[in-house]
């Protein structure tokens, strides 16, 4: 363990000497407007990286003096980045992918009519796949006749699940509109494949306007939607002395380290202002956020606690071999049960390896040809249930057995993750969270990967957490099994599986990280979700919940601890 953390301790130091990002100090929007005017937005020219203040409705404008009813569509076109450095561009990296967007206008709202994941992949020779969120519409005084819209953008890969959080703005009229200019300035993505960086472009639109004939019913399901978002409020209001803000303004490598941070205290999301390296982004609410690891455990247990609440806990003690052909006659995957998958202790070869990790399982687009290269890995000495080993793989393991354990249940072509969607996802409001699911070639859905992808905004990642919180109880519904969700928050006599001193944490308990840290006089046992790059969920004992999205792989997180207990206190 020692040996490991001084040699993490070089990487770390190694990859701080990388040119960083210049730090941001240009003005911010002021009336009149002198950047993305309706001059600019017509024209031909590449503007500059700017405040992200000049893309977002100011405070003194107006509103709007038409609404906006169409599609909008982009062709494939290369955009300006500031990374990678240090290698070409991946195929497509470079490419804003040509896509169609429908667009209505409601109250100075610009909602797109697709909220989920847009696949480009058929259509477009990009790299990245989008989703769009709501945005805003505007008059300024200056613009004349036009009216001015802006709408949050997420970029993300096909392979590991990175977010590259936008904004595009453009004008328009009742029948025509201007370039739409994309900023694209904070991300979460992997700093050690150079990823880190800006991305900009001038998209050519075709805007026809168009009416929809369900568009009330798209504003209604909006405006429901919206209701139920948890209440937000500006993380001072409870953290005074500036502590938890501190922690998150900590930077190791570039100058906006933390895309999100923030406390959940009973109910209420006390968010710290999200900062890009051009300012605040302008849509918090609507921000995505790649999680890598964190989806084991918002979307791996999530699965198997529901269908253990819905079909028994005996799932736990289901075998692997009975479910995934490819792996029925190896011989280290003999009684491997579905709870060794999910708690890293099946004795079989795995790592985060390029070999194990890469090879076997990003590069691979199918379920199919995931699971025979994970069946080409071989066995340990080790027996299931002895010794923790962290292996992305066993998450994809025992996603490719829940499809198959659904479909004896439930029947052919009954989709897990539709059921885990519909009963769970849904009720509680997170309705657009989104994971990564394989590339099936008869065009099928695929199933989930489990061990990475996740992309989910602030709201829907405490909406789950929340639930995990509450012991899977939503509204008095039992939607996971309790007792197996107090096992994974250590609320248990069971302490889960050492990870013998792993770096990450102490024990591993149903996809859950825990130590134990000393705060303000007593020690606190504490959960938590951790994802590539340091992206953490945080469970106290007291109750509160702490979010930290961020790709700059700082895993010391006591003063956190010590901030938030001085917050509401865990000790009895």
């Amino acid at each position: 363990m020692k040996i490991f953390s001084i040699l993490l301790y070089f990487v770390l130091l190694i990859n701080s000497c990388r040119n960083k990002p210049d730090q941001w100090n240009g003005p911010k929007l002021t009336q009149p407007r002198d950047e993305l005017t309706v001059e600019q937005l017509q024209g031909d020219s590449l503007l500059a990286y700017m405040d992200m203040s000049y893309y977002t409705l100011p405070d003194w404008a107006g509103e709007a003096t038409q609404g906006l009813s169409g599609s909008v569509s982009f062709h494939d076109t290369e955009m300006t980045m500031t990374y990678p450095q240090g290698r070409e561009p991946y195929e497509g990296e470079n490419i804003f992918p040509g896509i169609t967007i429908d667009f209505i206008t409601k109250d100075g709202e610009l909602i797109p009519i697709q909220k989920n994941l847009i696949i480009t992949r058929n259509h477009s020779k990009s790299f990245w796949d989008v989703m769009v969120g709501v945005g805003k519409v505007w008059q300024e005084a200056q613009d004349g006749e036009w009216s001015r819209a802006s709408f949050p953008i997420t970029l993300t890969d096909r392979y590991i699940g990175q977010a590259r959080n936008c904004v595009a703005t453009f004008v328009y009229k009742a029948d025509t509109m201007s370039n739409v200019c994309v900023q694209c300035s904070q991300e979460t993505a992997d700093l050690n494949d150079h990823q880190v960086g800006n991305m900009l472009v001038r998209l050519q639109a075709k805007y026809e306007p168009k009416h929809y004939a369900d568009s009330t019913q798209v504003i209604e399901r909006h405006r429901q939607f919206e209701k139920r978002r948890l209440p937000v409020f500006p993380l001072s209001t409870i953290d005074s002395k500036h502590e938890v803000a501190d922690y998150f303004e900590k930077s190791l490598y570039t100058n906006a380290p933390t895309s999100l941070g923030a406390l959940l205290v009973d109910g209420k999301l006390y968010l710290h202002p999200p900062k890009t390296r051009h300012g605040l982004y302008p849509y918090p609410a609507e921000m995505r956020h790649g999680l890598y690891s964190v989806t084991k455990s918002m979307a791996g247990a999530l699965s198997i606690l529901y269908f253990a609440e819905r079909y028994g806990e005996a799932i736990f003690d289901e075998l692997i071999t009975d479910y995934v052909p490819a792996l029925a006659e190896h011989p280290g995957w003999q009684g491997v049960t579905f709870s060794h998958a999910l708690n890293m202790v099946t004795g079989t070869i795995g790592s985060e390896s390029a070999a194990h990790l890469l090879n076997t399982l990003i590069l691979a687009r199918t379920a199919e040809e995931s699971i025979h290269n994970i069946a080409d890995l071989g066995d340990t000495p080790e027996a299931p249930g002895e010794k923790f080993n962290y292996a992305s793989t066993n998450l994809f393991v025992l996603s490719y057995a829940l499809q198959n354990y659904v479909e004896e249940k439930e029947g052919v072509a009954v989709y897990y993750w539709d059921l885990v969607r519909d009963n769970v996802l849904i009720p509680i409001g997170a309705d657009y969270f989104t994971v990564m699911h394989t590339v099936e070639t008869n065009g099928s859905k695929g199933i989930p990967r489990l061990a990475y992808g996740a992309l989910p905004t602030i709201d829907e990642a405490a909406k789950i957490a929340l639930l995990f919180l509450n012991e899977g109880n939503y509204e008095g519904k039992q939607l996971l099994n309790r007792e197996k969700t107090r096992e994974a928050l250590g609320r248990t006599a069971w302490t889960g599986y050492s990870t013998d001193n792993d770096y990450r944490g102490k024990n591993y308990r149903h996809a859950f990280w825990a130590t134990d840290i000393k705060a303000n006089g007593c020690d606190a046992d504490i959960t938590y979700m951790l994802g590539f790059g340091a992206n953490y969920l945080w469970f106290f004992p007291s109750g509160v919940i702490a979010f930290r999205f961020m790709d700059e792989y700082d895993l010391d997180f006591k003063d956190l601890v010590k901030s938030v207990e001085r917050i509401r206190s865990s000790c009895k």
